[in-house]
């Protein structure tokens, strides 16, 4: 692995917040026939978006920000319930994803994805040598992506129009050295270096070893967790049925 220097890293929070308020403006302009309210998954959306915004601005929020805080956007992210474009599902995942600290993948994190394919190739012929056909195809596209990448010829994340990536699915089924390799918690494990490599490779994420510490916000306004409104809503429930 190369050296993670402070350029590598990045700047600090301003950066997340200027990647969160992009997605933030496209997916309210994308929701904007939708009310901020509680009565669907979409108006929810609105609500969560606009209330992010105002913190943004405020400069209230940290990176990462508890999951209590942003539960309306963890929900729709799994449920997919309001994914109505493809667009739409792909900004609420980054959102999420720069809202809870591991963010998003940069051109001055190219050399990084880069040298974790030479870590990986490095290891399957410690551990791996002799290859069998297969994995010798497959080192051999490892290798050329990692060349591609270096010289600007190919530029993460890989994407094939439909289905998953041939070398993702490389990745994904090459049992033989998953099984060779040594096994966890060693550093040189295949799952976890092969997993840590798909992230950024495949779906744009900022590599582990490059992520940020946490961020404060630079306004701290809000508390470690959202407050819990569980009791008191179970109260009025409650009133409301014995009424």
């Amino acid at each position: 692995m190369i050296p993670i220097t402070p350029e590598i890293i990045g700047p600090g929070i301003e950066e997340e917040y200027e990647d969160a308020m992009e997605r933030i403006a496209f997916l309210l302009d994308a929701f904007k026939d939708y009310p901020a309210s509680n009565e669907t998954a979409h108006s929810r959306v609105v609500y969560q978006l606009r209330w992010l915004k105002q913190e943004i601005d405020a400069q209230r929020l940290p990176v990462p920000v508890h999951k209590s805080w942003i539960g309306t956007l963890c929900y729709v992210v799994g449920s997919c319930e309001v994914d109505d474009s493809k667009e739409i599902a792909k900004a609420l995942g980054e959102l999420k994803r720069i809202l809870q600290g591991p963010g998003l993948l940069k051109p001055r994190h190219f050399p990084v994805v880069a040298a974790q394919i030479d870590d990986l190739v490095a290891d399957i012929h410690l551990f791996g040598d002799p290859l069998t056909p297969d994995e010798i195809k497959f080192v051999a596209d490892l290798e050329d992506t990692a060349k591609g990448i270096r010289s600007g010829q190919i530029i993460p994340p890989l994407t094939v129009p439909k289905g998953i990536h041939p070398l993702k699915l490389a990745l994904m089924h090459a049992k033989r050295l998953e099984n060779i390799l040594p096994q966890p918690p060693n550093p040189h494990e295949y799952w976890k270096q092969s997993h840590f490599l798909q992230l950024p490779l495949f779906s744009a994420w900022r590599p582990y070893v490059a992520q940020k510490p946490p961020l404060g916000a630079p306004n701290p306004g809000l508390g470690p967790e959202a407050p819990d409104f569980t009791l008191v809503r179970d109260l009025v429930n409650t009133n409301v049925t014995k009424t």
